[in-house]
């Protein structure tokens, strides 16, 4: 078993990943009994906020003790909010202080944070290995391709595995839907749904993300027509010699048949009276009503993809940071509203990440791309009212300075996912299958929730 699993690790640092061989190393999983099992119980969705542009995240969550928010105050100079009127209060313990702020623009953040509800991620990022300042510094330590870069980091994060430039090792959303193909047995649509186009996270070696569109499902151009239809249906029944043909003529059958039954279990819900018109807000609408039609569409686990952008802010934070925290509060208030009277609070797990967090430094009135930052988790299931990871110092020259602010992240990328594919079913024996880079910091047999956000 463990000679298997380095065999898939390596495969996937090494970036094997074209359809051919990913679809061989799928099946050789198959036959080594990888995905094999009787189907999870109950239900579970994972639903990703990818807030892409690169949140400046310690304007999200900020220091209120005296000395800690002083440090901040000094570095962030134009851009620190005000101590009185631009934090929320919350604490938190197993940091070095207990005083911590949430933007004021957020404040159902911090009603769910006092419930219990929400937990935030300190001072996460894309990590090859462990690696501290002195070792950054004399690159003695393996680093992500293209750091900074919106492209590279963006797709690392959906990838985690940041050593390898491109798509090639698939998504780890994707490589979860690959290890529990006992799930969803009966289902109608993929494990992998996605309201924001094309993306990286939710492609596998054999799974792919099914997408659809707040506007509405999106069905083949008149396949309503009866005539048209029988038409199309003939077609794609013909038998074809032509390999290329006859795996087109089969993956448009399948994809007409799954937006014709997606269609069937949705198209007819309606949640728009209970959430905002916004971008965040129709998205998540979205996948509320396509929870509410799980059982309809046979679907024991599900994971969602919504991509909020416009977070680049170099110009000027303040105010932009202001517009979409507006608006990702109420958003994110009308879906757990709608949770609650699904009764899959419990169930479902609300998650952000972004591209990278931004220098502590102002550039006059905005910030730069940076690396490390914070991230928040909302569901009945997590372990809220707290911190995880390590809340840095927010200084100038601090101790994960790499310079101008940008702070070396101490919460890797791979441990904060691990908590959220070890809740959702993944078996420890496969999170380094899922995410290769685990053993360079935790143990995934022993320690399968190792920040400790979900689980017992």
């Amino acid at each position: 078993m463990g000679t298997r699993r380095e065999f898939f690790r390596q495969a996937n640092c090494a970036a094997v990943g074209t359809v051919a061989m990913g679809s061989t190393l799928f099946t050789l999983r198959m036959a080594a009994g990888a995905a094999t099992g009787s189907p999870p119980a109950g239900y579970k969705a994972l639903v990703c906020l990818f807030l892409s542009g690169g949140n400046d995240s310690f304007n999200m969550l900020v220091p209120r003790n005296a000395s800690a928010y002083a440090e901040y105050a000094a570095v962030r100079t134009t851009l620190a909010l005000d101590a009185s009127t631009g934090l929320l209060p919350v604490v938190s313990a197993g940091q070095p202080f207990a005083e911590f702020g949430i933007h004021h623009k957020l404040p159902f953040l911090q009603t769910r944070y006092n419930a219990g509800d929400l937990a935030f991620v300190a001072n996460v990022g894309t990590l090859v290995e462990p690696t501290t300042l002195a070792q950054y510094n004399a690159g003695g330590t393996a680093t992500p391709v293209g750091l900074f870069s919106h492209a590279d980091e963006q797709v690392h994060w959906q990838t985690i595995v940041p050593q390898v430039r491109g798509a090639s090792p698939k998504g780890w959303a994707g490589r979860v839907a690959d290890c529990m193909v006992q799930s969803n047995l009966g289902g109608s649509v993929g494990m992998n749904i996605s309201l924001s186009g094309n993306n990286v996270m939710q492609v596998g070696a054999a799974a792919i993300p099914y997408i659809t569109d707040p506007k509405g499902v999106v069905l083949l151009k008149d396949y309503s027509d009866p005539a048209y239809a029988s038409a199309v249906d003939a077609l794609l029944a013909r038998q074809y010699g032509n390999l290329y043909h006859k795996t087109l003529a089969a993956t448009t059958r399948s994809a007409v048949d799954t937006a014709v039954a997606f269609e069937a279990a949705v198209g007819s819900i309606d949640f728009s009276a209970d959430f905002p018109s916004s971008q965040a807000g129709d998205r998540l609408r979205t996948v509320a009503e396509i929870l509410s039609a799980r059982s309809t569409l046979g679907m024991d686990r599900q994971i969602f993809f919504v991509e909020r952008g416009g977070w680049d802010h170099h110009n000027e934070v303040i105010a932009s940071q202001e517009n979409l925290f507006t608006e990702i509060n109420a958003a994110i208030e009308a879906f757990w509203n709608k949770l609650v009277a699904l009764g899959l609070q419990n169930d479902v797990v609300l998650f952000t990440v972004s591209d990278f967090g931004r220098t502590l430094t102002s550039n006059g009135l905005g910030s730069d791309h940076a690396w490390g930052g914070n991230a928040f988790v909302l569901g009945g299931a997590v372990n809220g009212g707290k911190i995880h990871g390590q809340f840095p110092v927010l200084a100038a020259g601090g101790p994960l300075d790499i310079g101008r602010g940008r702070l070396l992240p101490t919460t890797p990328v791979d441990a904060y996912c691990a908590d959220l594919a070890s809740w959702f079913g993944v078996p420890a024996a496969e999170l380094e299958t899922i995410f290769p880079n685990a053993t360079n910091f935790f143990d995934p047999l022993s320690t399968p929730y190792p920040l400790g956000i979900l689980g017992p």
